[in-house]
């Protein structure tokens, strides 16, 4: 029997991979790392590695033998031959339909949720329960939530009132700070009613600070009631104890939900509880209601309410990753060889530095870091110990900062630039420029919808491909338009990149005044591996690009 397992634990013993360290997507997914999550694939005669394509280049630097792994969803480039080597399967439940070989399926209790719904129907399943864990119930009171973040968001303003205050190009955007506006309670009760729930299960860390304003104890999770409408964490036993009042103890967190609810259905996040917890649900009682990309959305249209926070964090970015580069590029100038660890150090130091010459009274932490040198690899990746030096043809450092009170996110940022070093990569990257500033965000204005800023974007590039294959930089052996589909040029941010709002076909999303997002062209071709990437907002009277310095 096949049998599968998201053991993080096992995964670092076994095949040397911290996957919350190693790779990228781990990383970026704040609210469904379980969902990028490797999986370990036991077929009786070996143990596999399941992984996304995406994630190929990281697994194989962090020293994964490639005879261990198997991919899946195919990763999108414009050059075919990064991949020519290596199958992929087109989804999870693809590949292990193939490595089962027609017998069952055994899903240990901490595979997520999503991965039982996807294989459910075609594959006989053989789903492993989890040892309940007693939880005590806090109720805390909604009032207490806004009045603590209108407390952080005022702050806020004041901080990016005196950051925009000399920016020619922002004149106007303080006007849009607010500290008083709140609709994180109003917005959850509507997702509620429109999907009929008695009950949302957030578990998910954005989700839960989101909703409680507080740091997420190991194990919590919040509990949103409907009719009447509370809120309340449910601590495991030993956890210690929460501000809020005491509710009572209960034998596991399906037990609390069963007695504290007023029915059964219940909103899950399926990209991050495991099928342990959803099946303690179930035999509870819960009816389950999946809302993962529901509350990504619920997210990404509030942000304007946080826009204070959103620009100092797009100012710190732009700041950093420059200065970073422009470091890196000052020393290849001069004949000087490092690592791209190297360039990593620099970029945090100049967050440290942008936070002390502001005087940001509120912490600027990394949030992801995508840094990598073309000739290690063209996949996306966190920094190693490679050397950037005159064999280097690109640097590419795409990142973002999050802002955090009191260890709750209350804004992210997610940017690129890139050091390029050949003559046709400067090239395309000066191109690619016009196309982020104009090409995409030049279409975003109140009643845009993502799926045709996408469509608008692809008919910017159209009379430039040409241009592009003369000088080296793509190839006539891919149909671009159909790949490039298959991929944004940018998303929403809600509290991280979002997955539930992106400028994709298929995205139906309408933007509107206080959309706040990033615009992107990743192009990756040969020797370079380019990325360009602007934030940007949807203001009263225009739309304001965030990371331009």
């Amino acid at each position: 029997m096949l049998s599968i397992t998201a053991d993080a634990t096992r995964v670092e013993r076994e095949f040397g991979l911290d996957a919350r360290k190693s790779l990228l997507f781990s990383a970026i997914r704040l609210d469904s790392h379980p969902f990028v999550a490797p999986l370990i694939a036991e077929t009786g005669t070996e143990r596999l590695l399941l992984v996304r394509q995406q994630e190929q280049g990281n697994a194989l630097s962090a020293g994964v033998p490639k005879d261990r792994m198997r991919f899946y969803a195919p990763w999108v480039t414009i050059d075919p031959r990064i991949v020519a080597d290596t199958p992929a399967a087109e989804s999870l439940a693809d590949l292990v339909r193939e490595l089962a070989d027609g017998g069952p399926v055994a899903l240990a209790a901490d595979v997520v949720h999503a991965h039982q719904l996807a294989l459910s129907g075609s594959v006989e399943l053989v789903v492993a329960d989890q040892d309940p864990t007693p939880v005590a119930a806090y109720e805390i009171d909604p009032a207490d939530v806004l009045a603590t973040f209108a407390r952080w968001r005022g702050t806020g303003v004041r901080t990016a009132r005196r950051l925009v205050a000399d920016v020619p190009h922002l004149s106007g955007l303080a006007e849009e700070f607010t500290s008083g506006e709140d609709s994180r309670f109003s917005a959850l009760r509507e997702l509620a009613a429109e999907r009929s729930l008695d009950s949302v299960l957030l578990a998910a860390t954005p989700n839960f600070t989101e909703a409680t304003g507080r740091a997420q104890p190991h194990g919590a999770v919040a509990l949103w009631l409907d009719g009447p409408e509370r809120l309340l964490v449910l601590l495991p036993e030993g956890a210690g104890e929460l501000p809020g009042a005491p509710v009572g103890r209960y034998p596991s967190v399906g037990a609390a939900v069963r007695e504290l609810a007023s029915g059964t259905r219940t909103g899950i996040e399926e990209e991050w509880i495991s099928v342990g917890l959803a099946r303690e649900l179930t035999r509870e009682g819960a009816e389950l209601v999946p809302v993962s990309a529901a509350l990504g959305h619920w997210r990404d249209v509030r942000d304007h309410e946080d826009l204070a926070f959103q620009v100092v964090a797009a100012r710190a970015s732009v700041f950093a990753i420059e200065e970073a580069l422009a470091w890196a590029e000052r020393g290849l100038d001069a004949g000087r060889s490092f690592s791209e660890l190297d360039v990593y150090a620099v970029y945090l130091d100049k967050i440290a530095e942008f936070r002390t010459a502001h005087e940001i009274p509120f912490g600027i932490e990394p949030y992801f870091t995508n840094l990598h040198s073309s000739n290690r690899m063209l996949f996306p990746g966190p920094p190693v110990d490679h050397p950037v030096d005159e064999e280097t043809t690109c640097v590419q450092l795409d990142a973002g900062v999050r802002i955090v009170f009191d260890g709750v996110n209350v804004a992210t940022s997610d940017m690129a630039r890139s050091l390029p070093r050949t003559e046709s990569a400067k090239e395309a990257y000066r191109f690619f420029f016009d196309v982020v500033r104009e090409g995409i965000i030049g279409q975003l204005r109140p009643g845009a919808v993502c799926e045709d800023v996408h469509e608008g974007t692809l008919r910017y590039l159209a009379p430039h491909l040409e241009r592009m294959v003369a000088i080296g930089m793509l190839g006539t052996d891919v149909d671009f338009d159909t790949e490039y589909r298959k991929r944004n040029v940018g998303h929403l941010m809600g509290k991280q990149e979002s997955f539930a709002n992106e400028l994709r076909p298929g995205y139906k999303h309408v933007l509107q005044v206080g959309s706040y997002g990033a615009a992107e062209i990743p192009w990756r071709y040969g020797n370079a591996a380019i990325g360009t990437e602007d934030l940007w907002y949807i203001g009263r009277d225009r739309t304001y690009v965030l990371s331009k310095r």
